[in-house]
């Protein structure tokens, strides 16, 4: 009799609500990467109609100026943006024909004329190099690393390490490093951590990403769960 009954235990049927939840919660999985990527290019697109749609100042000022030929606020709009656009497009055929050195110096020239834009202004061309055809490798010296803050065997943070120069303060080694945050990875904290708390890892920047995106779920993907000398 006794078993029995704990057979009977043993193959139980899960509850109504169970039953009920597990597919909504298999489903709810399913559908996150797609939900994930939709918010993220939401996002990226509320952010330039806000900079640059016609409510903006940017699109207001686009608009004044198509409104000299038409009548039609949308129209002048379009009309403006079309403009600029053919604007940018002449800038980008100048600077490939080889004025690119002379519109740098004209523009540093301006710009440093100003103490607080001229910040901004260093700043923002710093991180367009990064992008630009002759500044890869300045790109591909941001490299994923992980920071185990007090030491090796301490916490470990998967972070991005713009540079692989060291900074020296008070006689010791730091670098540089960014920890963004999940599951949007554009933002986070910059700290100086000590250097030898810094250890690469063997993926690239898109394996960051992904890592943090996902809530860390992939971190078994690109950090091994134990180091390959011990099998």
């Amino acid at each position: 009799m006794s078993d029995k009954v704990k057979s009977s235990g043993t193959g139980k049927k899960p509850g109504l609500l169970r039953r009920i939840a597990q597919p909504f919660f298999a489903g709810v999985l399913a559908v996150f990467p797609l939900a994930l990527t939709l918010v993220v290019v939401y996002g990226l697109a509320k952010f330039v109609h806000d900079l640059l749609g016609p409510k903006s100042d940017f699109g207001r000022m686009l608009g004044s100026f198509g409104l000299q030929f038409v009548t039609s606020d949308v129209v002048a709009y379009l009309i403006g943006l079309g403009v600029a656009l053919a604007l940018i497009y002449l800038l980008g055929l100048l600077v490939q024909a080889g004025m690119k050195n002379r519109w740098n110096v004209l523009v540093d020239t301006l710009m440093h004329r100003v103490p607080l834009v001229s910040n901004v202004y260093d700043t923002a061309k710093k991180v367009i190099q990064m992008f630009d055809q002759k500044g890869e490798s300045e790109l591909k010296a941001m490299s994923p690393v992980l920071c185990h803050f007090g030491g090796e065997g301490g916490t470990a943070v998967l972070a991005l390490m713009p540079s692989e120069q060291p900074i020296h303060m008070n006689g010791s080694a730091y670098r540089a490093v960014l920890i963004p945050t999940a599951p949007v990875p554009f933002g986070g904290a910059l700290l100086y951590v000590p250097a030898d708390w810094v250890k690469p890892v063997d993926f690239a920047v898109d394996g960051l990403f992904n890592v943090y995106m996902t809530m860390g779920v992939t971190s078994p993907d690109y950090l091994p769960p134990k180091p390959a000398s011990q099998g």
